[in-house]
């Protein structure tokens, strides 16, 4: 099966995604009957540009870390914006990867009504569009018939709502709690070992793992986004972020650490989604929790997740220091299930 492949944003992730689809090729051809060409690459600051013939993926994203524009990849032919790449590109699945805006989710928001009403399948590591328009976004890909997925929103490449839908069928998700920004996560384990704040936090930025902007992980609105993204998905929920009650990490100093490690507890920023008589309620909070609890023991960027259902009781899902070879995969795995559904 051919399938033309078309970018919107090309940062850390796609970049990431772009090589994992050079190395594995010749296994997504020989296992997967996949041969793929993209043909369609849009960014704020290296260019939109088409191509009939299909852009050198690698060659794509060492453009893109040089900060040269994409116009120097061969064959090439500019367009003026992201929304103009959708209208005229020949594209099968289009990569929405641009970056978070806790304002409105927009442009990403955007270009992925904009594929869809083309009839073009769509994949996104943006938790903002799932988070303020999930469901509107839903309902106008099952009106034109396309796929719409979104497993790299939350814990990455961590299968959490593949796991839910497919392993847990007839499940009703009750709550959450967990761990969600690897970036917070970050710098609290490594200010208990004595680094401080400014340290730990360019840490995750030299990993990659922070927000291109930080604030949106320290504040607590990355965590917050994701708590809404499952629990519009997970339970049918219809909140807002800002119905989320959050707080950030910059008041925990390393004595508050301290002090908590010498009663047996971890400090931590903890997401949580419960069902009450007025609702749901979603806080992002900076809690004080057992050190050897799944979510006092989680340390660095790992995250955890723990689904309160009603048939199977409690389920933790831990994943262990993630970086963005793991979100990348998300996006590996939700073309792979693009290809499942085109199956004849």
């Amino acid at each position: 099966m051919k399938l033309n492949l078309g970018f919107i944003g090309f940062g850390n992730v796609a970049r990431a995604f772009s090589r994992v689809l050079a190395e594995r090729q010749s296994i997504l051809f020989h296992k997967c009957g996949l041969e793929l060409k993209t043909t369609a690459i849009a960014t704020a600051n290296h260019g939109c540009v088409l191509s009939p013939i299909g852009f050198d993926l690698v060659k794509a994203a060492e453009l893109s870390e040089q900060g040269l524009s994409f116009t120097n990849l061969a064959d090439s032919l500019p367009v003026s914006d992201p929304l103009a790449l959708i209208e005229r590109c020949d594209v099968d699945v289009l990569f929405e990867t641009t970056t978070l805006n806790v304002v409105d989710a927009q442009p990403a928001i955007n270009h992925i009504r904009a594929a869809l009403n083309r009839g073009i399948h769509v994949v996104t590591a943006n938790k903002g569009p799932i988070a303020f328009a999930y469901n509107e976004l839903k309902a106008l890909a099952a009106k034109n018939n396309r796929c719409f997925y979104f497993e790299g929103t939350v814990m990455d490449g961590t299968p959490v709502f593949n796991l839910v839908e497919r392993c847990l069928p007839a499940t009703r998700v009750l709550g959450f709690s967990g761990i969600l920004n690897s970036t917070s996560n970050l710098i609290l384990t490594r200010m208990e070992s004595g680094l401080s704040f400014e340290d730990a936090l360019a840490e995750a930025q030299s990993r990659g793992i922070a927000e291109a902007n930080a604030d949106y992980d320290i504040d607590g609105w990355d965590a917050a986004m994701k708590a809404v993204v499952l629990t519009n998905v997970l339970m049918g929920g219809q909140l807002h972020p800002s119905q989320v009650t959050r707080q950030g990490i910059r008041d925990v100093t390393a004595r508050d650490l301290n002090e908590a490690a010498g009663s047996g507890k971890s400090i931590r920023q903890i997401a949580r989604s419960a069902r009450t008589s007025e609702g749901i309620k979603i806080t992002v909070m900076v809690e004080e929790v057992p050190a050897a609890s799944a979510l006092g023991s989680v340390r660095g960027t790992s995250n955890v997740l723990l689904l309160e259902t009603d048939l199977m009781g409690e389920i933790g899902i831990v994943e262990n220091d993630p970086g963005v070879q793991q979100t990348a995969y998300a996006l590996l795995s939700d073309l792979l299930r693009i290809r499942e559904s085109l199956d004849p």
